[in-house]
């Protein structure tokens, strides 16, 4: 009997464990599934938001791919100039040539960049930076890479990389920090001959000129190679046989066509620029009546201005009576 009792025992919980080993097997099957689904989902979303935003081909030698962008130079003669926002966005590599404004309303970075040895600039316009990039900020002499539609903006002869409300804005993709105790792009250029060809543009402040060169509009001097442009908020006055005048709140952005290699403001008596004004891409000299103003090496713009991170605070300029300025920047 205790026999019979054991083998029948034996083949219960024979019978059990095979239950169990079966739940089990059913159990793991559909952990499995459960987390394979959950997986592909989120790998899905990731690379879906990756190549709407930012592609990342990598073939070997492709010009103006996230691995092998342009260079400042190849962006520009890609751009041209091109008033129209373009279809298609660009990946443009290079150093960020002055102190960028930044936009704490839209967390984004307006910056100019140029090639290691100099020449002219793009602008990135309203950048963010994305989150892969290796930095949350933009410095002055950084290398990044920026992804962006791209067109000329004439009324500033500047090509950049921007948006509107048709085109998302650029990104920075990469950001890499300038860890030199040298800045990369902190020298002057002088008023000494270097041996390079200049072209030298004068607008004279006077009747005839205003007519002639200025637009009421937009507050923009024009001439040959240059473009002077003020704030909307500047406070002036002209009147016949009275200099241009400059009052609170003004600042002034100095385009070439090429690189700058200094700036002459001539001014009336008691009427000087002020030594404490801030430059952008310059490095200010006052000389009795005369004002000089050596470009960074390479930039062909300068912004005169007060500011803090970029926006412009208080006065740039006081009472300073300009009579005429003479740019000479390189052919």
């Amino acid at each position: 009997m205790k026999k019979k009792l054991s083998f029948l025992a034996i083949v219960f919980l024979f019978s059990l464990a095979s239950c169990g080993t079966e739940n089990k097997e059913s159990s793991s099957i559909e952990t499995t599934s459960t987390l394979e689904e959950t997986t592909t989902f989120e790998t899905t979303t990731i690379e879906t938001t990756t190549t709407k935003e930012i592609p990342t081909t990598t073939a070997t030698g492709e010009k103006g791919t996230i691995t092998n962008p342009y260079t400042v130079a190849e962006a520009l003669e890609i751009i041209g100039t091109n008033s129209t926002i373009s279809t298609e966005k660009i990946y443009v590599t290079g150093i960020v040539e002055s102190k960028p404004y930044y936009n704490d309303k839209y967390s984004s970075y307006s910056s100019y960049l140029i090639d290691k040895d100099g020449g002219k600039t793009i602008q990135v316009y309203s950048g963010t930076i994305d989150r892969n990039a290796g930095k949350r900020e933009i410095k002055e002499g950084d290398t990044v890479v920026a992804y962006g539609y791209y067109m000329y903006f004439a009324k500033n002869n500047q090509p950049e990389l921007a948006g509107d409300s048709s085109h998302e804005y650029p990104v920075y993709v990469k950001v890499e920090r300038n860890t030199s105790t040298t800045p990369q792009t902190n020298t002057y250029e002088t008023k000494e001959d270097n041996g390079k060809e200049t072209i030298t543009t004068t607008i004279e402040f006077n009747e005839a000129n205003m007519a002639l060169e200025y637009d009421n509009d937009s507050m923009t001097w024009k001439k040959d190679n240059i473009t002077l442009q003020f704030d909307e908020g500047t406070q002036y006055s002209w009147k016949m046989n009275v200099p241009y005048r400059f009052y609170v709140g003004t600042y002034m952005h100095i385009r070439s066509t090429s690189s700058i290699k200094y700036i002459l403001f001539e001014t009336e008596n008691n009427y000087p620029f002020y030594v404490e004004m801030p430059v952008t891409n310059g490095q200010m000299e006052v000389l009795g009546n005369s004002t000089y103003i050596y470009a960074k090496t390479g930039t062909n713009y300068i912004k005169i201005h007060n500011s803090n991170k970029g926006e412009v605070k208080n006065v740039a300029v006081k009472q300073a009576r300009i009579t005429k300025m003479t740019v000479v920047s390189y052919k």
